[in-house]
């Protein structure tokens, strides 16, 4: 048997023999060994199936992403496309266009409507049609429902929180505007045809102002009437009040901000060094505290510093004009009636809540005047009188119709209770005496706007009635059609002046901005009740 070292040496001589190119190339043992190829072979021979298809396809797919890498992309034509982001113009009003919603006055009852009107913080959802044909929600300052005071109001204190959050009006003022004044109106007993109604009343006061921005007696005073030029510092306080309650300002970008804006100037460009807005008249005090008013709402919805300045000092008159434990009547300060008392109550309880100095003793003084007029008649029904006086000179001072709502909306608004006789006993004699025109019952916007204010904070069905006739007769007798040019003969959206003051003394004008500011209850102040 051979051994390793023979067969080593047997080899060893082989090579010896073989041609040196083959001993380069391997020789015998490079013969003896298989090819790449062949061990190939043997090797994946020995492999399992799926070992050898896993990298069959771990092949095909590398080549197929490396060709589609390779490949350049198909080439095709580029189009670039472009959009105008510029904000969409404000849609213009057509004054040619009639109001439509007018054809059918019939009103609908909303589903939102509530018997007793008390704030709420749930979202109320209502139907996105309750517009008016004037896109009244207005992009830029919309109402904050959630800054709205649950007493806004009530009391001699500040119980409306003012100028929570930020862009537009918040506070007790928050409702106003946009998504809150659409809510409140259908929520509180308005609808599409009293808010077409309200800006109808607007646009008519719009078209009509003076190019300085006050708005003119004469031209709109029937004959007969006293052109008294103090009077329109009054009216003009009452037009602005009118685009106030709806929710616009001098600073709302919209259709009737330059309306408000040239009003605005008007008034504060009027006022005196010791805060007096009006010449001196007989009864001008009423229309200072009118613009008094006027201005303390506007700033206090618009927080802008320079009215500020020009609200504290009408406030300022207001409360050293006033007669001492008493209130304000004329210019002496040892009188006192419930007609001025009234709006001296509105302006001072406005420049508080919005956040002007106010000595609370100008409340106190109110509160015991009132005790002074406030009187059971007859029949036992509580009614409030003119003057504290037993015996009166006119048969206007024994008409205790609208003393009884500006008594009952002070008393409202200075804290007392819902159920109070003194409430009550108010809001039953204005019961029975709800807002009639025609058949020889002649209007009186003066006690409609006091008495709408009052009987929304009562609530319940003696509001529901009184809405339903307020509703009723304002929509029927506002005048449709005619001119809109701002002539003579420009009435759309206006009410006649037939009763007594617009007659006599603040014409078309009047009628229009107490019509306007009326319809606008449901929203303008907030019920100070809760539940």
């Amino acid at each position: 048997m051979a051994t390793s070292t023979d067969l080593r040496a047997a080899i060893q001589e082989v090579k010896r023999q073989m041609p040196d190119e083959q001993i380069a190339t391997g020789g015998l043992e490079g013969e003896l060994q298989p090819d790449f190829a062949t061990r190939l072979e043997q090797r994946v021979g020995a492999l399992p199936w799926w070992v050898i298809s896993a990298v069959v396809h771990a092949v095909l797919f590398l080549l197929v992403t490396l060709l589609g890498v390779a490949l350049p992309p198909p080439s095709r034509d580029e189009v670039s496309i472009t959009t105008d982001l510029a904000r969409r113009p404000e849609d213009q009003y057509d004054e040619k266009k009639k109001r439509d919603i007018f054809k059918n006055p019939q009103e609908v009852e909303d589903e939102n409507q509530i018997e007793n009107p008390v704030v709420v913080h749930e979202q109320t959802d209502v139907a996105e049609t309750f517009e008016t044909d004037n896109d009244m929600d207005s992009q830029t300052a919309r109402g904050r429902e959630d800054a709205i005071s649950d007493i806004p109001l009530g009391g001699t204190g500040v119980t409306g929180v003012m100028g929570v959050g930020g862009g537009g009006m918040a506070g007790c003022f928050g409702y106003r505007d946009g998504g809150g004044r659409k809510k409140a109106a259908a929520r509180f007993g308005g609808s599409p045809a009293t808010e077409s109604a309200v800006e109808a009343a607007l646009r008519w006061l719009a078209r009509n102002q003076e190019k300085d921005g006050h708005w003119a007696i004469a031209r709109h005073l029937p004959p007969g009437g006293m052109n008294i030029d103090s009077y329109k510092t009054g009216v003009t306080g009452l037009a602005l009040l009118a685009f106030l309650g709806a929710g616009y300002t001098h600073k709302t970008p919209g259709r009737y901000q330059q309306a408000v804006s040239r009003g605005m100037k008007w008034l504060v460009k009027r006022q005196k060094k010791n805060g007096t807005f009006a010449s001196h008249h007989s009864h001008s005090t009423y229309c200072e505290f009118i613009c008094c008013l006027a201005v303390s709402e506007a700033y206090g919805m618009s927080k802008d510093p320079e009215l500020k300045k020009v609200a504290q000092k009408s406030v300022d008159w207001a409360l050293k004009a006033q007669t001492p434990y008493s209130g304000w009547r004329y210019h002496k300060k040892n009188d006192s009636d419930t007609s001025v008392v009234g709006w001296a109550m509105m302006a001072l309880k406005s420049a508080k809540i919005a956040g002007l100095k106010v000595d609370g003793q100008g409340f106190q003084g109110i509160t015991q005047f009132l005790d002074k007029v406030t009187r059971k008649n007859k029949n036992g029904v509580v009614v409030v009188r003119y003057r504290p006086a037993e015996k009166y000179s006119s048969g206007w001072e024994r008409d205790y119709r609208c003393c009884t709502a500006i008594g009952t909306l002070c008393r409202q608004f200075l804290g007392a209770d819902r159920g109070s006789p003194l409430i009550q006993g108010g809001a039953k004699y204005m019961s029975a005496h709800p807002p009639a025109w025609g058949k020889g019952k002649a209007p009186h916007f003066y006690y409609w706007y006091y008495g709408t204010l009052a009987m929304f904070q009562v609530g319940g069905e003696k509001w529901n009635k009184w809405n339903g006739a307020m509703k009723t007769i304002l929509l029927e007798k506002q005048r449709k059609g005619g001119p809109m040019d701002g002539s003579a003969r420009d009435v759309d959206g206006s009410w006649d002046p037939e009763c007594f003051y617009g007659r006599k003394f603040g014409g078309r004008v009047y009628n229009t901005a107490l019509g306007a500011l009326t319809l606008e209850v449901y929203y303008r102040y907030l019920p100070v009740y809760g539940k």
